[in-house]
């Protein structure tokens, strides 16, 4: 390089990396339409003033999408994208939610439930709030009829999982259906119509907390209300045996021994 015209060597190579960093700073934030400002808090995230449609965002396509927490997550942000235009939402990726599909690397908690927990927690919805969607997702018989038209096989059997796991919910489905299948072949159209039920229920509960002021509602069911009691309040009191954050029925899987408590 000549040094005539004021740039040797070093310079160019210095010039050049303040170049692609600020060509990968350019691909990482968000795009021209959310502009340079900060991404929100988590909690703040915006919601449409009155509220989305609850079918209509579940019924949605999914093309594109794939697995339970990457659609359920999915439809909710794309719906949000379209009715909020230039909003966050613009800069999120569905695909950001893929860490959930089929409950995650252990099969845990259903990523149907993940995906719309993270769309709710990011636009604020209070603890009490989560809690119910999960309750209710513990004693509902998925899945509904309501998505039949959008796959090929109808009334698919319906069972309750009283969990939110997803290798349970799926397992206690399973075998129902295996033990009435005429012909032993899957119906794979469980999961995505549980997904879509799912998606319904998230944005009825998030509509309902932002339009009424909804806080939700959790509390145990009378099977195990002694046992919660009991066990919360060992917790509060920091003794053995104590229960933290547990909210499933847990006389499904414990059975209590002699001598137990009072």
């Amino acid at each position: 390089m000549s040094l005539k015209t004021g740039m040797g060597r070093r310079d160019l190579i210095l010039g050049g990396a303040a170049a692609a960093a600020a060509g990968l700073a350019a691909m990482t934030r968000p795009r021209a339409a959310f502009g340079t400002t900060a991404l929100p808090a988590a909690g703040a995230w915006p919601w449409p003033g009155k509220g989305l449609d609850p079918a209509r965002t579940a019924g949605a396509p999914t093309a594109g999408l794939s697995g339970c927490g990457e659609i359920s997550f999915g439809l909710i942000a794309r719906h949000l994208k379209e009715v909020l235009p230039g909003s966050a939402w613009a800069a999120v990726p569905p695909q950001l939610a893929g860490f959930a599909n089929g409950g995650g690397p252990y099969g845990s908690d259903c990523g149907a439930l993940q995906g719309p927990l993270l769309a709710m927690s990011l636009v604020g919805a209070p603890l009490t709030l989560r809690q119910e969607f999960y309750k209710w997702y513990c004693d509902f018989a998925f899945p509904s009829l309501e998505w039949d038209d959008l796959y090929p096989s109808k009334n698919t059997l319906r069972t309750v999982a009283h969990s939110p796991h997803c290798h349970e919910s799926r397992m206690i489905w399973h075998n129902a259906y295996l033990a009435q299948a005429p012909d032993g072949k899957p119906d794979d159209t469980r999961c995505p119509k549980l997904t879509r039920d799912c998606v319904k229920k998230a944005v009825e509960l998030v509509n309902a907390h932002k339009l009424a002021k909804y806080a939700g509602a959790w509390a145990p069911d009378e099977g195990y209300k002694a046992c919660y009691d009991c066990h919360t309040e060992m917790a509060a009191q920091n003794a053995p045996g104590g229960l933290h954050s547990g909210k499933e029925d847990c006389v499904r899987c414990h059975a209590c021994v002699e001598p137990h408590g009072e």
